[in-house]
């Protein structure tokens, strides 16, 4: 349980998760999530504090995560990927997205709170979602494999995460995504933008500042 996000869990018990039903071309909503400034933090903190930190802000974020069904593909550094439309399909993966995102904003606030109480400086985040077609399934060997998405989609997404910081926006998403949200809710339109190794994407901030 502790290697794989519920969903996941429940396909591997039931023998799901090399079929069709848990591999194949999916509609996704895939999500990066990366802690702003955190180089020059960890270079100020012993080691064992910046793992507790880490795992305390982690805990939040998958909570929020699995709350709206996500997927956490991994872990990377103070960073992380997440994917919403796989193992099982959504009819609204954009829609499960963008409230995991609101709800981890939520727990940050709340995980700050309890830094200050303690003495320590918060933490500001960079949240990006993008939504396109994507391949899921077990990638790598036999004997270390593991469950993820491969496609355009990811490598778009967490380019886009990189520009939170550069935008001053928590959460940037690709127009698609704002357009799948419809009147649920408002964005900053943004233009398209420059992203490395890609052509410029069109991107939207929350929350609007209109």
């Amino acid at each position: 349980n502790g290697y794989v996000s519920p969903n996941v869990m429940r396909l591997i018990l039931s023998g799901e998760l090399a079929t069709q039903t848990g591999s194949g071309y999916r509609d996704l909503c895939v999500m990066f999530a990366d802690v702003r400034d955190f180089t020059p933090l960890s270079e100020r903190i012993e080691a064992d504090r910046v793992v507790a930190m880490l795992n305390r802000y982690f805990e939040r974020m998958t909570r929020a995560i699995h709350a709206r069904d996500g997927t956490v593909d991994n872990f990377r550094g103070d960073g992380l990927m997440c994917f919403f439309g796989a193992p099982r399909p959504s009819p609204h993966p954009c829609r499960d997205g963008f409230l995991a995102a609101q709800g981890m904003l939520a727990e940050l606030d709340g995980l700050n709170r309890e830094f200050a109480a303690e003495g320590m400086a918060p933490i500001a985040i960079g949240i990006s979602l993008a939504f396109g077609r994507a391949v899921v399934g077990h990638v790598g060997a036999a004997a270390r494999h593991e469950y993820t998405a491969i496609g355009d989609v990811a490598n778009v997404s967490a380019r886009i995460e990189g520009l939170t910081k550069e935008l001053g926006y928590p959460l940037l998403v690709r127009a698609e995504v704002a357009a799948a949200l419809g009147d649920e809710a408002r964005f900053d339109d943004l233009g398209e933008r420059a992203i490395k190794g890609h052509s410029p994407v069109h991107v939207c901030g929350w929350p609007p500042r209109s």
